[in-house]
């Protein structure tokens, strides 16, 4: 077990030893964009609720590697709860990004038809657009859909328009889930791998985890994404069936964000949706993903490949031909959860009383997190036995101050960069971020302590030198300003250590 030193998580987001006679009203396991979303609704009553998750930041597994759209759900499977809940969803997004701070915007998607086999399917696709509820798609001749995206190929044969489809930030929005949250007083453990659970049976349940805390709560949750089989063991869940579906991308430069306004999709087959030119809310322009099943303990699953990258571009440039001739400065994979037995699959009480398990939520979990914690809160209520009361106090915001940097700049405010010149000393000149944005965001109230955590904050290290030139400088921003030595300063969590003992050493010598 990894003791964390002095200074890397705050006394707010630690957990306290607790006695048996306090229980938690609910325990959250797993701290992606559902199980935080699930905490943010949850703040909103009178309860005593515990989030965790044995990775060091929230988001930090499936929900930080995804496409970051926000689907309408205009192609999902009708009549399904998937399909419900992402276009609810879709409806909530726009008012809840303004509410939390989280960047957003309304570009729009663009079915594309490029043969005449795929042609005669745009009809079937808007009925079943129309038959999920989402009213304002429109199909488009040739002409239009070339007047919409002047580089699409020449030879479209027509097009269907999809206006609400959207891009948001999808690592502000765990982050600003957890941290209305904890404004409501949600205690948050990170680092915290459950290894044992005992009385799963009784009223009162123990969470054991690898450092033997020992939590006892009424209500378990497992919202643990790929980690849900492993955890549903520890309290004799029923039978289900998952395995990691990887899904690789491709991040091309910020010139190349002007060659397309909206989404570019595919028309899709019976066994994939296809590859997808995506702008990101960030300026880029993505494209993937790809589809390979792994086994459930497969090393290596969040690798990419050149082989499947390649392909990758081949698929993307239907859409858009010119994009093989545009810069990529990196590449990722995001691993989805996939369920045998169908996605969102939702058990109440699942082997014993007071136990929710949710698994199988795929790429669509971004959108309709929202929602899905509003769909779960009501299973917790009506077949968990879980009292809800208002809280009047609970807030269901974030300030002003909470928009990231990147999105409104510190450079424009005169005044904060006279008062807080840090704000003017650029760190990472790849995205313009400053010195005092990474400072801030060390005293924000997750505490992020991790260079992967300021990276998702601030997108220092994410620009085209994918943090060549800043990395160092940044671990030592956040080495003197949280009072940690160099040699401790991780790009994720314990065992990724980015400068040896030595080397500190030898650091130290050569400034005294």
């Amino acid at each position: 077990m990894y003791d964390w030193p002095d200074g890397y998580l705050d006394e707010s987001v630690q957990f306290s030893e607790q006695t048996d006679q306090d229980p938690y009203d609910v325990a959250i396991v797993g701290a992606g964009v559902v199980g935080c979303a699930l905490a943010y609704k949850l703040s909103q009553y009178r309860l005593r609720v515990l989030l965790l998750d044995k990775n060091f930041d929230v988001g930090e597994a499936t929900s930080k590697g995804n496409s970051a759209i926000v689907h309408t759900g205009f192609d999902a499977a009708q009549g399904t709860l998937e399909s419900q809940l992402v276009t609810q969803a879709s409806r909530q997004w726009p008012e809840m990004a303004q509410k939390l701070k989280i960047p957003y915007e309304e570009c729009g998607a663009l079915l594309l038809a490029l043969d005449e086999e795929q042609h005669n399917q745009l009809e079937k696709i808007h009925a079943k657009a129309i038959n999920n509820g989402v009213d304002d798609v429109r199909l488009l001749s040739a002409d239009a859909t070339r007047q919409l995206e002047a580089n699409i190929p020449q030879g479209v044969l027509g097009g269907l328009l999809i206006p609400r489809e959207s891009i948001a930030d999808p690592f502000a929005t765990s982050i600003a889930f957890a941290e209305v949250a904890l404004a409501n007083g949600v205690d948050i453990l990170l680092g915290a791998e459950i290894v044992e659970i005992e009385d799963a049976d009784k009223p009162s349940k123990k969470l054991v985890t690898a450092r033997n805390d020992r939590i006892v709560t009424r209500i378990i949750v497992n919202v643990a994404g790929l980690g849900s089989r492993k955890l549903a063991d520890l309290y004799g869940g029923g039978e289900f069936d998952i395995n990691p579906r990887r899904g690789q991308f491709l991040i091309f430069d910020k010139y190349s964000r002007s060659a397309i306004k909206r989404i570019l999709l595919p028309i899709p087959t019976a066994q994939t949706k296809g590859v997808l030119v995506i702008p990101t809310i960030f300026g880029n322009l993505i494209a993937g993903p790809t589809a390979e099943d792994f086994e459930l303990d497969e090393e290596g699953v969040t690798d990419t490949s050149i082989d499947k990258l390649q392909s990758l571009l081949s698929g993307a440039s239907r859409l858009f031909p010119a994009l093989v001739d545009q810069p990529v400065i990196g590449a990722f994979s995001g691993v989805r959860c996939n369920c045998s037995q169908g996605s969102y699959l939702i058990r109440s009480n699942d082997g014993h009383q007071g136990i929710l398990t949710v698994t199988g939520i795929r790429s669509t979990g971004f959108t309709s997190s929202p929602s899905l914690a509003d769909y779960l809160v009501g299973e917790l209520h009506d077949k968990c036995e879980l009292e809800l009361e208002n809280d009047p106090k609970a807030v269901d915001s974030r300030p002003e101050s909470s928009w990231p940097g990147w999105w409104k700049r510190p450079f424009d405010n005169d005044g904060l960069i006279k008062d807080s010149p840090d704000y003017g000393r650029i760190i990472c000149f790849c995205e313009n971020i400053s010195r005092g944005e990474i400072a801030q965001h060390l005293d924000s109230p997750l505490k992020p302590r991790t260079l992967d955590a300021i990276k998702r904050r601030t997108r220092a290290q994410m620009g085209r030198c994918q943090g060549f030139d800043c990395q160092i400088t940044i671990a030592e921003i956040i080495s003197e300003h949280c009072g940690i030595p160099l040699n401790k300063i991780t790009k994720c969590g314990p065992g990724s250590e980015i400068v040896y003992e030595a080397t500190t050493a030898v650091a130290l010598e050569a400034k005294e």
